[in-house]
């Protein structure tokens, strides 16, 4: 059975000679992993493979069998033609790390259209930016943990100025677990969660900041989802901003 989707890529995998392996998330379905057949062509003619790049949106047609781990890709089509996200360094560099973020914690199958809308527009929004590029890996870390289910759930205050990473809250005093963030990483770490995804410039950060925030955030995925998470993209990420 034919099956139409969108996806947006997340990682790719060449298979045998000309083949390749794309691990993606769907609008309908959620995570998939796509078999596209012929991607590398013999000679000089362009491979199906210059259209999965990290976060490439496309709509596909696949062969669908129920249970199948993997779905054979019958048609292509881009959704939507980007102007810098693969060509800008530092764009491409922060799609590569969100493009890992992705594989590494959203694993579900079922569909969820908050989710796909939400990555969808992100990628479209860091796209389209000329200001704050380097403050948006930030704010959609922080706001994608709305959707894994442990975003924070007030705000730093004078009274609250300490974040409790196990519990997700400000707080007045240092939790005795430990797993707390001190007083000026968590007011950066507030600041973060006020700012809005379409305006990453309001953002004012330094490289030091950015170092110690995106550190903070990574431990506080790691605390919710499992220790074992690592991130492979992210020391290249710190070091593009030294």
């Amino acid at each position: 059975m034919l099956q139409h989707n969108r996806v947006i890529v997340l990682r790719t995998v060449r298979f045998k000679e000309n083949s390749l392996i794309v691990s993606c998330y769907a609008r309908e379905h959620g995570r998939n992993t796509l078999l596209v057949n012929n991607a590398f062509p013999k000679g000089k003619k362009v491979g199906l493979n210059v259209y999965f790049q990290p976060l490439s949106i496309l709509d596909v047609v696949y062969y669908y069998r129920p249970n199948a781990e993997m779905y054979r890709v019958k048609e292509v089509t881009p959704t939507y033609a980007f102007t810098s996200l693969h060509l800008n360094p530092i764009k491409l560099t922060i799609t590569i790390f969100l493009s890992e973020l992705i594989y590494r914690t959203v694993r579900e199958q079922e569909t969820n259209q908050h989710l796909f809308s939400f990555i969808e527009s992100s990628v479209q929004m860091l796209d389209n930016l000329n200001t704050g590029v380097a403050n948006f890996h930030l704010i959609f870390m922080v706001q994608l943990s709305r959707y894994l289910g442990f975003y924070p759930l007030n705000r730093w205050s004078p009274e609250e100025p300490y974040f409790d990473i196990k519990n997700g809250v400000f707080c007045g005093v240092e939790p005795a677990h430990g797993f707390v963030l001190e007083k000026q990483t968590s007011k950066l770490l507030s600041n973060v969660i006020d700012t809005p995804m379409l305006n990453p410039e309001m953002l004012s950060l330094n490289q030091n900041q950015r170092q110690i925030l995106i550190e903070a955030i990574a431990s506080f995925y790691r605390f919710h989802l499992g220790s074992g998470i690592r991130f492979r993209t992210l020391p290249i990420l710190i070091q593009l901003f030294e």
